[in-house]
C-alpha cells in the first residue's frame, strides 16, 4: 500500500520494524519462560536487529520532516488511514484461501499477548512522539489537516480496540505442529 512512494515506504518500515521488535521480544520472553533457551536467544537477537532497523528508518523520516514537512505529513496520514499490514498477511496453510491463516495467526498472537491491537495504537503514539508531529511547522493546509487526522487517530483506534473481543477458539497450525493440525 505504499504506491512505490519512498515517504510512505519509510513510514511503513518504521512502523513494521518496531512492531516486529515488539513481537520478537515477547516471543523471546515466552520461550524463556517455557525453558526454550535457543529460541529465546534467537528471538532476542532478531528483536535487537528489528530495533536497529526501526531506529534507522524512523531517523530517515525525521530528516524528511525537516526538508519536506508537508509531503511527509501527508504520507504519514495516508499510511495511518489505510493501516499498516504486516508482510505475514500472505501466510496461508496448504489448501486454505489467502488470508484465513493470517487472520487465525493474528488472533492467536493477540490471545497470548505477542502482538495486540493495543500495540498497534502504542506504535502510532511512539511514531507521533518520535517525529514530534505536534510541533512540525511550515505545513500546507492539506498537511495541517493530515496532522489533525494523525493526532486524533490513536485515541479513536484505542476506543475501537477496547470494543473488540478476541475469539477464544484455539487454532492449530500444521506448520507449527503437524500432529496437532485440524
Amino acid at each position: 500500500g505504499t504506491d512505490q512512494d519512498p515517504y510512505k515506504n519509510f513510514v511503513y518500515t518504521s512502523f513494521q520494524e518496531y512492531a516486529t521488535y515488539v513481537s520478537h521480544n515477547r516471543v523471546a520472553k515466552l520461550a524463556k519462560s517455557y525453558g526454550n533457551k535457543p529460541l529465546a536467544k534467537m528471538c532476542k537477537i532478531i528483536s535487537g536487529d528489528e530495533m536497529r532497523h526501526y531506529n534507522a528508518y524512523s531517523s530517515f523520516v525525521n530528516e524528511i520532516f525537516k526538508i519536506d514537512p508537508s509531503n511527509m505529513m501527508i504520507a504519514f496520514k495516508d499510511m495511518m488511514k489505510h493501516k499498516i499490514v504486516m508482510p505475514a498477511m500472505f501466510l496461508r496453510e496448504a489448501g486454505d484461501s489467502l488470508g484465513s491463516a493470517f487472520d487465525e495467526f493474528s488472533m492467536a498472537a493477540q490471545r497470548i499477548g505477542v502482538y495486540t491491537g493495543q500495540d498497534y495504537v502504542d506504535i502510532m503514539r511512539r511514531l507521533i512522539n518520535r517525529w514530534d508531529i505536534e510541533k512540525i511547522t511550515g505545513l500546507s493546509e492539506e498537511a495541517e489537516k493530515a496532522r489533525d487526522f494523525v493526532m486524533k487517530l490513536p485515541a479513536r483506534m484505542e476506543r475501537i480496540n477496547q470494543r473488540i473481543r478476541i475469539s477464544e477458539k484455539i487454532t492449530h497450525f500444521s506448520w507449527v505442529n503437524p500432529a496437532m493440525a485440524k
